[in-house]
């Protein structure tokens, strides 16, 4: 039998491989962000308008509340954290979440237009307060619920390399649009200052208008876990997941630490009523740090995508310790301004680098469940360090320099232990 002739089989051109198929969300990531750019701007603008930390805050205390129900206030927030882990449970298993982030958006927005009724028709400021308390609650539930969901959803839809910048480029309009918003409201506030309840109507109608563009964004399907059978056993298995994570441990412990910024970011408005601050104060507050927040979240995405979020980050969080020391020092309403600017720095950075820093850390892209764990585990302190210091401002055991010079001091130890304790590792 004659051999085979190699000659020929060596002059055939080899065949290329085959090319990898296009990223879905590299092709439709224009698009996307242009959506999402759209939603959150509308959710900036009435927010600021008439719902956000420091309107609310100086909004309650034109209606005679005490420190202690301003802690009531901040507090919120950490108890909103406590169904995140739920978040994870109902809908990690899902292959597309745009379903879910869209009625939950709408969810979000029923207790701000019941609000708006409320404080137009109850006529005791006393009770107006707690009704205030009440939507703040309710709407900080709601969003405890979403916002697993739609940050796992925002990665989803945005690639890995483009993830800081993405976020940059949609909280700067978002902000930007609440810096307007704020100075609208600042506006209209002063020369009627009863107009409280139609700022928060117009918030809600804004905020449901601003939802519908979600609906042509496009989610490619994800590979997802299967669903849990039950709660306790899926439970379980995530704290051993965080418990044998020892750089999500050590982020653990710097977020612990950090919670000491309720004191400063839930008070330090609130401070303004003390040299004559009022509802149109809160406005221009909310102005200033939505213009801060909106160039820092474009800096800090931008960043993001170059350095790695860690040291985005660090940096965010060093400017709550530096609006501490304005807070701690301030003799009058504009001695507040540069805290405020200051707290809108961290909240831009927050926005563009703190997701990134945890999926980073954690290594995954579907953190849905992780990430509802992780914060359930920073609520309780989240929640009781306003509390406590609205209630020692109250009963006078601390006065408000003391408190931010506390506080400060604590976030420049969880700065030190992200910086020095955390490692992540970038996305090739």
């Amino acid at each position: 039998m004659r051999p085979v002739d190699p000659m020929p089989q060596a002059l055939e051109t080899p065949a290329r491989p085959a090319a990898a198929p296009p990223d879905e969300r590299e092709r439709h990531y224009v698009r996307n962000l242009a959506l999402l750019t759209a939603v959150e701007t509308g959710w900036g603008f009435g927010m600021a308008f008439g719902f956000s930390a420091s309107f609310i805050q100086l909004v309650m205390r034109q209606y005679g509340a005490s420190d202690t129900q301003i802690g009531f206030l901040a507090a919120q927030w950490g108890f909103s954290t406590f169904p995140m882990v739920l978040a994870g449970y109902f809908t990690g298993h899902l292959r597309r979440k745009k379903s879910v982030v869209v009625w939950g958006h709408y969810l979000c927005v029923i207790p701000v237009a019941l609000l708006a009724a409320a404080v137009a028709w109850v006529p005791s400021n006393s009770a107006k307060i707690w009704r205030i308390l009440a939507a703040e609650y309710a709407f900080g539930l709601s969003v405890g619920v979403l916002i697993p969901i739609w940050l796992t959803f925002m990665g989803k839809v945005m690639p890995p390399k483009k993830m800081g910048s993405g976020f940059g480029v949609t909280f700067f309009f978002q902000t930007l649009a609440g810096a307007g918003a704020g100075q609208l409201a600042a506006w209209i506030l002063v020369r009627w200052p009863g107009n409280v309840a139609a700022c928060i109507g117009i918030t809600a109608v804004v905020m449901a208008v601003a939802n519908v563009f979600f609906l042509p964004v496009r989610e490619p399907e994800a590979e997802a876990a299967p669903r849990p059978a039950a709660f306790l056993p899926f439970l379980r298995e995530l704290f051993g997941q965080l418990r044998t994570h020892p750089q999500m441990r050590a982020l653990l412990a710097a977020e612990l630490l950090f919670c000491a910024q309720y004191g400063i970011v839930g008070f330090y408005a609130a401070r303004a009523a003390d040299f004559g601050g009022n509802a149109a104060t809160g406005a221009t507050f909310t102005s200033v740090v939505a213009i801060a927040q909106a160039f820092s979240a474009l800096l800090g995405g931008w960043l993001v995508d170059r350095i790695g979020p860690k040291p985005v980050l660090a940096a965010g969080r060093l400017a709550v310790a530096v609006a501490a020391v304005f807070a701690w020092r301030a003799t009058g309403i504009g001695a507040l301004i540069p805290a405020a600017l200051c707290v809108g720095a961290f909240w831009g950075v927050r926005s563009s680098a703190g997701f990134a820093m945890f999926r980073e850390v954690s290594g995954r892209e579907e953190v849905t469940s992780l990430y509802g764990l992780f914060t359930l585990v920073v609520a309780p302190f989240a929640a009781a360090v306003p509390l406590v210091a609205g209630w020692g401002l109250s009963r006078h055991h601390w006065g408000a320099p003391g408190l931010f010079a506390v506080c400060g001091a604590l976030v420049l130890v969880s700065v030190a232990v992200l910086v020095a304790g955390v490692r992540t590792r970038r996305p090739v």
